[in-house]
């Protein structure tokens, strides 16, 4: 083993294993991917953030986040969030101009890991979301469905694929029911081998324009995960659509905070 690899793993050993770890990523903090790791069985986190959004043709607004986990059994974990928000209307009707206060949807969550990673199989899990018709003008209950590989590629770096698919249940005229999906996500801890405490994250992806008629939007992002405490973790990233119909987002600024209790 090479001297310049015993501090990196002595750090690595001594760090608890926490789902709040700047190393374990979840959607929404700050890009939009999913690790295959849950929440360790009855411990609870809390997750909070926000987002600046510039629409391509629009006026920037604010999103807000909050999501709440708790490990319900071995390899499992449930949640439920919600993601008020500011923003210009995207459905392409005369409000698409104005900004307008959304409660937004509930969220009810369930994750479960298959397996850890061993040898060349990757760690594998899925995730489901089902959204309540709490926000603005929504009716009925969509469900989002996810895939999720994790995969070490080199000594420190991984890779996470997710299939996404979206069922909008209450599509109405100039929505798509179906929205099929696809990110690919990159993580690479900070420091190593003098420290572990900061990982930079970075994704590609594409999914299929929730409007009939649009192309789909193909997504670029880079952030940085911050571990503040030994159970808190500070987030900062943006992301673009970088090709897409009218109603892309131009960029969108990230921040947030995690912490378990």
């Amino acid at each position: 083993m090479k001297k310049s690899l015993i501090p990196a793993l002595a750090v690595l050993l001594a760090t608890p294993a926490f789902a709040v770890d700047h190393n374990n990523l979840d959607a929404g903090r700050p890009l939009d991917f999913d690790d295959a790791a849950s929440v360790a069985y009855r411990e609870k986190a809390f997750e909070v953030g926000g987002a600046i959004v510039k629409p391509k043709d629009g006026k920037t607004g604010v999103e807000g986040a909050a999501e709440l986990l708790y490990g319900l059994a071995k390899n499992s974990h449930v949640s439920l969030g919600f993601d008020p928000k500011y923003v210009a209307d995207s459905s392409g009707a005369p409000l698409g101009a104005k900004r307008r206060s959304d409660f937004g949807a509930v969220a009810l969550g369930f994750f479960h890991n298959f397996n850890r990673e061993y040898g060349n199989t990757p760690a594998l899990a899925v995730r489901a979301d089902a959204f309540l018709p709490t926000g603005r003008d929504s009716q009925g209950v969509d469900v989002r469905l996810r895939g999720i590989a994790s995969k070490q590629v080199g000594r420190f770096d991984r890779v996470h694929l997710n299939l996404d698919l979206f069922l909008n249940n209450s599509a109405g005229a100039g929505e798509r029911k179906t929205q099929p999906g696809v990110i690919l996500g990159y993580s690479h801890p900070l420091g190593l081998p003098s420290r572990f405490d900061r990982t930079f994250v970075a994704q590609v992806g594409y999914h299929a324009n929730p409007l009939s008629g649009q192309n789909g939007l193909t997504t670029i992002g880079i952030g940085l995960r911050q571990q503040v405490t030994v159970r808190s973790v500070f987030d900062v990233g943006v992301t673009s659509d970088v090709s897409g119909g009218a109603n892309r987002e131009s960029f969108k600024l990230i921040a947030g905070y995690s912490t378990q209790f």
